[in-house]
């Protein structure tokens, strides 16, 4: 096992080793290929170690290295700290997180399921350790809808094939990094760019965790409560900016999702230009969301229940373009029950 750099790794494309962090703990696995998000990944640990290369392997052999070393003590000890936090996306036990699954969704059933399972797995990590440990498994989730995800674009034409169905706290980080991500292509960004507002969308409401569960019910909530509430933002952009080291673009849609093209919203009463261009996908995508999921006292049935009402809103709270080219993405005249896309079979 060797000490390595982020620098030394951004020469390579696809990683030839696996990589742990200091608690012996895989991060990323050989074969990976080391995208820009991967490389973020990396920077919440202080120290990253890798294997050794097929060439120095190669070498001990020849050298006729017969005795354990440090390395292979080390290796030894890394099945000893595996427990039910090092859970991994590809071999998720589905079945054990009973969910609904959006049986008219273009998003195969076993991915809606698995996304929605590596989420809740993580939250519990997040709960159980810390914001900074659970970071890169938010941060894989964001690569697994930008690539499985995204690219089924074309193939949807209902707002209804699209969003997660279940428990919010779940699906809703995840429906608005989908949506999100949905926006971006429509308007042909990069994918760097589409990436990067994904895994904003992921994290959009990370704030929310450093506040008390008590607060987080909205019924019956003093007025001091919902300001409580209100500092997610400025919390969220703290973790992601002094505690993850997030790119500013990244960190200020955590701040700014709430932000009103008229100045109304919170934390700052920004406004229109002043708003980042990604907060204003999220913004749009949030309330989608939040509608959807009737949280804002809304009686909403249908997604076009969902867009009439943010057509009404308009441009006091959206972004003209961001709301026109949500509201014309997909079919405007989508009259599909929520309570009628869920299944629990496959």
């Amino acid at each position: 096992m060797k000490l390595t750099t982020r620098n030394e790794l951004s020469k390579y494309k696809i990683l030839p080793f696996n990589l742990y962090n200091e608690a012996g703990e895989m991060v990323l696995k050989a074969g990976d290929v080391l995208t820009v998000g991967k490389l973020l990944q990396l920077k919440v640990y202080d120290k990253i170690f890798r294997d050794s290369s097929p060439s120095e392997e190669q070498e001990k052999i020849e050298d006729g290295a017969k005795t354990e070393t440090s390395e292979d003590i080390f290796k030894s000890t890394l099945k000893g700290n595996i427990d039910d936090d090092d859970f991994d996306y590809d071999n998720l036990n589905i079945i054990e997180y009973k969910t609904p699954i959006n049986k008219y969704s273009k998003i195969d059933y076993r991915e809606q399921m698995k996304m929605k399972t590596y989420l809740m797995k993580t939250i519990d990590l997040l709960n159980k350790t810390s914001i900074k440990e659970a970071f890169p498994k938010l941060s894989h989730l964001g690569e697994i809808i930008t690539n499985n995800v995204i690219p089924k674009f074309s193939e949807i034409t209902h707002y209804s094939e699209l969003r997660l169905l279940g428990d919010y706290d779940v699906c809703h980080p995840i429906n608005v990094a989908i949506m999100s991500g949905m926006i971006a292509k429509k308007m042909n960004f990069e994918k760097e760019f589409i990436s990067d507002i994904i895994l904003a969308g992921v994290m959009h409401d990370i704030g929310k965790f450093r506040i008390p569960e008590s607060f987080m019910n909205p019924n019956a909530l003093t007025s001091t409560e919902n300001e409580k509430i209100k500092t997610h933002t400025l919390i969220g952009y703290s973790i992601l900016k002094n505690e993850l080291n997030l790119p500013e673009h990244v960190c200020n849609v955590a701040l700014q999702h709430h932000e009103h093209n008229d100045g109304t919203g919170y934390p700052h009463g920004t406004s229109s230009d002043w708003i980042s261009i990604e907060s204003q996908i999220v913004n749009v995508c949030n309330s989608y969301d939040n509608f959807a999921f009737n949280k804002t006292g809304y009686i909403i049935k249908n997604n076009r229940d969902v867009l009439r009402l943010m057509l009404s809103i308009g441009t006091k709270r959206f972004s003209a373009e961001i709301l026109y080219t949500f509201a014309h993405m997909f079919s405007y005249n989508d009259t599909m029950n929520f309570a009628d896309m869920a299944s629990f079979s496959a």
